[in-house]
């Protein structure tokens, strides 16, 4: 049976059109088109989904947002005076620690993202620049 298709021939090889090739340039034009897309779009997404995890398992390892909610809760439940004082107390004690911390892992990784940002533009405007030096 012969087939129709001029892609192939009739042992199932694929044959190559020379009309359909990409030139160099367009390979490279592909690949850079490809690359800013990856880097500037699909990149920082992944990096703001993995942001917003880490503050979620920071925040469930420190138990912030449940110190938060449960601020005047007595400690150990035990409704008295020492209990209330105990326990509002050791909050007021752990709640700005349990912050800085959080803080602190989500403006580096956000000065990260920023860095991964200004990263290609950088690199090319400091091999443009140690040509002309």
């Amino acid at each position: 049976m012969e087939t129709k298709n001029l892609l192939f021939d009739n042992s199932g090889q694929q044959l190559l059109n020379e009309t359909k090739v990409d030139s160099y340039l367009e390979i490279f034009n592909n690949f850079i088109r490809d690359f800013i897309q990856w880097w500037y779009v699909q990149m920082p997404i992944w990096h703001l989904r993995a942001l917003r995890r880490i503050v979620i398992f920071l925040d469930d390892n420190l138990s912030f947002s449940l110190l938060l909610k449960n601020f005047f809760v007595p400690w150990h439940r035990d409704k008295n005076a020492i209990g209330y004082l105990i326990g509002i107390t050791s909050k007021v004690i752990y709640l700005p620690i349990a912050f800085i911390i959080i803080a602190t892992f989500t403006t580096t990784y956000i000065f990260f993202i920023f860095f991964w940002l200004l990263l290609p533009p950088s690199t090319v405007v400091l091999i443009i620049r140690s040509f002309w030096m």
